[in-house]
């Protein structure tokens, strides 16, 4: 058994440079995540901080927190301004797992204003989050993660490449987390990584209800599999959503204007052709 550092090593926010915030109504939600170790027995409990840094109030947000192959869920009630703060705390128990570097992965959602989906359900911002924990010991990222933005229309492979930090061969565990409306369409994958140059892997990611035409974000996870110590390497990607190939959903305004046009001008014909047969009287 082993004892975690009481700090957060180090602080990172997942998706700042790549998330494309929510839109509602003309204004952007966007959360930012800071966070500390408040206690490490007999369980470790972490405080998450989560600030608005968009240009709307984001209000009854739900935490998802996923560590040590462990759930917890956490809520921040009531509406959190534009610049405000609020905190949750999320416990875990490290006890069974290996020392070393691990990633808190979070889910952050929140309902925004728009028409509910065809559920009835509200609409909701989701974006995705990430804290690096060094627990007993901090031996730092085996690998650097580097992936292509991708372009998706229902189905797609998103080109992730991994090369080794210290020179070494590494062999991890990758995996991508996404946000509500994205999934990954697989199950994680076992990368084998030189000593020198790169490992280039495709991940296949899939459409799930996500908007078109917007540009979502997810974290890439890649996990060493051997050695004593857990060395976890975390970075984001980008997915651009395409418009709707289909022709039929740009053309249904034109097609239906040109509906009422035929509608009327066939009513006027009729009215126009009982109108003549009244006045008109037998030779």
């Amino acid at each position: 058994m082993f004892r975690c550092p009481s700090r957060l090593l180090p602080l990172l926010l997942a998706l700042a440079p790549l998330t494309l915030p929510v839109t509602a109504h003309g204004a952007e939600t966007l959360l930012d995540v800071s966070g500390g170790v408040v206690a490490t027995e007999p369980r470790l409990v972490v405080r998450v901080t989560i600030t608005n840094r968009g240009d709307a109030p984001a209000g009854s947000i739900d935490v998802l927190g996923e560590l040590l192959g462990e759930r917890r869920e956490s809520h921040v009630p009531g509406v959190l301004a534009r610049g405000a703060s609020d905190s949750v705390t999320l416990e875990f128990r490290p006890a069974a797992s290996r020392a070393g570097l691990h990633a808190l992965t979070l889910l952050l959602e929140h309902p925004v204003e728009g028409p509910p989906d065809g559920a009835g359900n509200p609409p909701m911002a989701s974006q995705r989050a990430f804290l690096l924990l060094a627990l007993g010991a901090n031996p730092g990222e085996a690998v650097r993660i580097d992936a292509e933005p991708l372009t998706l229309d229902v189905r797609g492979n998103l080109v992730v490449r991994l090369e080794s930090r210290d020179g070494e061969p590494q062999r991890v565990e990758l995996r991508a987390l996404t946000a509500r409306g994205l999934r990954p369409d697989g199950e994680p994958i076992e990368v084998t990584v030189p000593a020198h140059g790169q490992a280039t892997v495709q991940l296949p990611i899939a459409r799930a209800g996500v908007p078109r035409e917007r540009r979502q974000a997810l974290l890439l996870v890649a996990e060493t599999l051997d050695g004593p110590l857990a060395r976890t390497s975390v970075a984001a990607a980008s997915v651009d959503l395409q418009p709707d190939p289909a022709r039929l959903p740009r053309l249904r305004t034109p097609l239906l204007v040109l509906g009422l046009v035929l509608v009327v001008f066939a009513l006027g014909h009729e009215l126009r052709a009982r109108h003549g047969t009244r006045t008109t009287t037998p030779a």
